[in-house]
């Protein structure tokens, strides 16, 4: 595809390039993203062509097509294909590595206080089948510095931990951590980590070989434009023979490309198609950048219409195309009260923006993606400056 080297964000040039509700100011591209118009059109013919001929597309087809689409994603997250597996989402390749991990009872499963809730989830499970531990990195959040993140896992982590799940970017506070410092500093104690990297592709400049993380998974549909359903999990060469996806099939025991590649009958068209999201991507020469200045913006304008403080610096090593900004009224402790922000904000006014809590607070979180317009977080102020609560 084509650059554009002169885009604009929200154009109506931009914007046309998806199919979204032209009536909703849709400002939570973190929670589903958004997938444009020529990607689902890659997949439909994708699914054509498995309709065609359905055993041909299966038994004879498929694995080559997901290899050349695997080689083109390796490629643009700097990693050995050998170790990259598709997967439908994040949490099925956090599951996946938490479910595979040779646990014995007495070991500790290390995760920070605002890991993303179904990680926890499965969290829990792990610690009630394995008699596993569950050990809580409590970081800062208003926060200074990246440099602020890295203590609170040492300080977190005892001669127990087998295993640290940290992410790179938070779900609830938009905050992105400083992995390679932590990953480091936890190897140093002889501690494995799984990155949780849902929000990073797109996001971040990603160098898995460098990175060298024992685990790493990242979704495509978020940031990197691709279908619902297309994610990778990475994992480093002395684990391969040890993880397997969470439902087995014809593979097991066959190597990671055998049981991840195939896990029974299922659309694997957000797979093909990955390499076409990657082609729109580098259509938009600077998204990344641009995402980050109209949250720049779009944060500075909330907050100063809710009157509350902006949670850390303008330092963009601490956030992205998201960004976390104080709510004023107190958390209760029932989350019926965040969905409800949720629902009349939408019923109200048509604006799709999450809520969060953490820290006995709630946090609005907006998002920025390329058919965002500066006018979108205008009418957000705009109507929480008119009393709306």
């Amino acid at each position: 595809m084509t650059p554009t080297a002169h885009w604009t964000p929200g154009t109506p040039e931009i914007r046309a390039r998806w199919g979204l509700d032209p009536e909703v100011t849709f400002l939570n591209n973190g929670s589903f993203g958004a997938t444009p118009t020529v990607v689902l059109d890659a997949v439909r013919q994708v699914q054509l062509e498995m309709e065609a001929e359905p055993v041909r597309f299966f038994a004879r087809e498929l694995p080559g097509r997901i290899a050349v689409a695997r080689t083109a994603v390796a490629e643009f997250v700097g990693a050995d294909p050998a170790g990259l597996a598709f997967v439908s989402n994040a949490t099925t390749g956090v599951n996946a590595v938490l479910r595979s991990f040779p646990w014995k009872p007495g070991d500790a499963l290390l995760l920070a206080d605002q890991t993303y809730n179904a990680v926890k989830q499965t969290a829990r499970w792990v610690a009630q089948r394995y008699g596993v531990e569950l050990q809580f990195a409590k970081l800062p959040f208003p926060v200074n510095a990246p440099e602020d993140m890295i203590q609170p896992w040492l300080d977190a982590a005892t001669p127990r931990t087998r295993l640290a799940v940290v992410d790179h970017i938070s779900s609830p506070t938009a905050v992105i951590l400083p992995v390679a410092e932590i990953l480091g500093a936890l190897r140093a104690r002889g501690i494995p980590v799984l990155i949780d990297g849902a929000h990073a592709p797109g996001i971040l400049p990603l160098d898995l070989r460098s990175l060298d993380a024992d685990f790493y998974v990242g979704n495509l549909h978020k940031w990197v434009y691709a279908a619902k359903g297309a994610a990778i999990l990475y994992v480093r060469e002395e684990w391969r023979a040890h993880i397997q996806p969470p439902n087995l099939s014809h593979g097991y025991e066959q190597g990671l490309w055998a049981e991840f590649d195939w896990i029974g009958t299922m659309d694997p068209s957000a797979w093909l198609t990955a390499p076409v999201a990657l082609d729109f991507y580098r259509s938009l020469p600077g998204v990344a950048a641009s995402n980050h200045a109209l949250v720049q913006r779009g944060r500075e304008q909330i907050a100063e219409a809710l009157g509350t403080p902006l949670p850390h610096p303008d330092d963009a090593r601490l956030y992205g195309p998201m960004a976390a900004t104080t709510w004023p009224t107190p958390f209760s402790g029932d989350f019926r009260q965040v969905q409800e922000l949720n629902r009349r904000l939408y019923d109200d006014h048509r604006i799709e923006v999450p809520f969060s809590t953490y820290d006995h607070r709630i946090w609005l979180r907006i998002s920025a993606q390329a058919f965002n317009h500066p006018d979108d977080y205008t009418r957000l102020a705009e109507v929480l400056r008119s009393g709306w609560r």
